[in-house]
This record gives structure tokens, sequence and C-alpha cells, in this order.
């Protein structure tokens, strides 16, 4: 299927091109984090941490915990992955697994002070203001896995497949490539080739609360009012990413630039789920009465199971509000 980059009225065709180095994906998705998870982007942790395991020095590419506490383990590969990636990988894994919560917090905050914005902080600092929580909750009880890959050969779907059916573990394949206009301008394209369905019967631990910051609102929903207060309160109409950071950068001048970036993607992820399920449940008649909130959070919860139910939930009234 051909890319293309919209240039006023005109089509500016993209062409694949080879991703250079496997050092290119591991900056996109440590500065990127909700292009691997859209909905609940991990906290990095650790890049290229050097782990000892069986008398030899491995090189795990990210490290990261989610929001429940669970670590992330992230091996990337540029060109055709090699099958020998998933016992690369499941090694990572096993090492991750053996991680105590002081060796976590000890790694993140080495990590951390390499990071602008989080130097100095502790662990459960930084945790707790990119989760917007006031608790860190049970740390590696659980891991999630991806492999993220230019190509994603058959064999290595199968085996990724097998373990997730079978043995229920939580692995993913992601596969990215890379395209570049005529103009020489760089679009990446991130397609989950196999994790989206979710890992049967793990079920999501509930969402702690959301800590006030120095106003009373959380960092999201200082940055949705930012978003709302630039598209005069409609969730459908479009803006850019910047133009929100611009606002927040005078006012809330200790926010985190990747911290709203994951807040606004999450905006987005949010409104487009929403219009989904209304749709659905509307049939598309813009003048049929407005759902109720059960019947929303019922479809979109059964369209994408890992979304973020606070989230959804804010932007359901939000929906309601632009409808009135």
């Amino acid at each position: 299927m051909p890319i293309f980059r919209l240039e006023d009225t005109t089509l500016d065709r993209a062409q694949r091109t080879n991703i250079e180095r496997e050092e290119d994906l591991e900056d996109w998705f440590e500065n990127s984090p909700w292009a691997l998870v859209q909905d609940k982007p991990p906290l990095w942790i650790g890049r290229q941490t050097s782990a000892r395991t069986e008398g030899r020095t491995i090189f795990p590419d990210l490290l990261g915990v989610n929001s429940d506490g669970s670590l992330v383990v992230v091996e990337f590969k540029r060109g055709r992955t090699p099958r020998e990636v998933v016992a690369q990988l499941l090694e990572y894994a096993a090492w991750a697994h053996e991680l105590s919560k002081e060796e976590i917090r000890e790694q993140a905050e080495i990590y951390f002070d390499t990071r602008h914005g989080f130097q100095e902080k502790t662990f459960d600092e930084v945790f707790c203001d990119e989760f917007e929580t006031s608790e860190v909750p049970s740390l590696n009880e659980r891991l999630r896995l991806f492999i993220v890959v230019e190509e994603v050969p058959a064999a290595v779907f199968s085996v990724c497949q097998f373990l997730r059916t079978l043995y229920r573990i939580d692995v993913s394949c992601i596969r990215v490539s890379m395209f570049r206009t005529e103009s020489g301008e760089i679009i990446v394209s991130v397609e989950t080739i196999l994790g989206d369905e979710g890992v049967v019967d793990r079920i999501p631990p509930p969402e702690p609360d959301p800590p006030p910051i120095s106003n009373g609102s959380t960092v999201r929903e200082v940055v949705w009012k930012a978003i709302l207060e630039l598209t005069e309160g409609s969730p459908d109409v479009e803006f850019i990413t910047r133009e929100v950071i611009d606002m927040l950068s005078i006012e809330h001048s200790d926010f985190n630039v990747n911290t709203i970036r994951g807040r606004i993607h999450l905006f987005r992820r949010s409104a487009q789920v929403v219009s989904e399920a209304i749709h659905e449940l509307t049939r598309g008649d813009m003048d049929a009465e407005f759902p109720i909130v059960d019947e929303i959070m019922g479809v979109v919860l059964r369209n994408y199971p890992a979304s973020n139910q606070r989230a959804t939930r804010d932007m359901i009234n939000i929906f309601r509000q632009s409808r009135n």
C-alpha cells in the first residue's frame, strides 16, 4: 500500500526506506513510549542495561515499568528478524523476573540521572508523577514483552503466538516501517502484528486515584483543558501538539514535555475510541439520543479492552457537553 504525505492539496509520495541502525529504533521509542503502547505507555527505567546472567553480560534494549507495576522488556531488531530474537527476549525476561523491588528502584534512579527533567528524583516521585497516582503498586508481579522490528518472519510470529495462547506470556510483535518523501521528510509507521487482542484471563488491576498538583488538578486534566480551549470544547476538532505544549510551557514550566505529549496522545486515543463507540450505538445518526455512559463504556472495553477507563469516562462527558 503506497504511503503519501498531504501537502496542501497535493499528495507527496513516500518511498519505503531501510532503518539504518537499531539505535534509531531505540531512540524513537525511548523518547515516544506511547508509540509502543497507545493507551498506557510505560515509564522507562533503563536502556541497554548491563546485566549479568549465567556468567555473561546481557544488554536489554529498553526496560520499563507499567502503571500496574509490571515490568516491560523491549528488544529491537532492524532488517529481517532472526528466530533467535525470541530466545534472546525470554533470556532478558528471566533476568528481569528476578529483579527485586530495591534493584528496580536503583536501576531506575541511575537511568533517571541521564534523562532531562528526571534528575535527582526518586523512582517513587517519578512514578507517581508520570502515572498520576499517590502510591507505587507492588512491583514486578508480571512481565510484558515486546519485539519491535522491521520484518516479522512467520517463524517468530508463530512462536510468539504459541507463547501467548498456550503459556499466557504477554509478548507482542511490533512492526516499524520508515518512509521518506521526495521532499526529504520522514514518516514512520508502527503496527502491532501480535498483541492487541490481550492475554486471556489477564485481569487489569484497579486504577489508582490520581493525586492533585499545585492547583488541585491532575496533569492530564490540565493538558486536556488546554486542548479543549484550543478546540473550543470539541473533541472532534484537530489541533497541533506544539500549540498545546507552548500553551502549557508558560504556566506549567515544571511539566515534562514527554509527559505532556503522552497526555495529548491519550486525549486523541480516547476521543477516537469514544467516537467509534458512539457511532456504533447511534448507527451514525447525529440526531439520535446520546447513549448512556455505561453503554459507551461497554462498547469501548469490548473493542479496546486495555483502554484507560478513567480517561474514557472523562472523554464521554466531553462528547456529551459538546453535543449539548
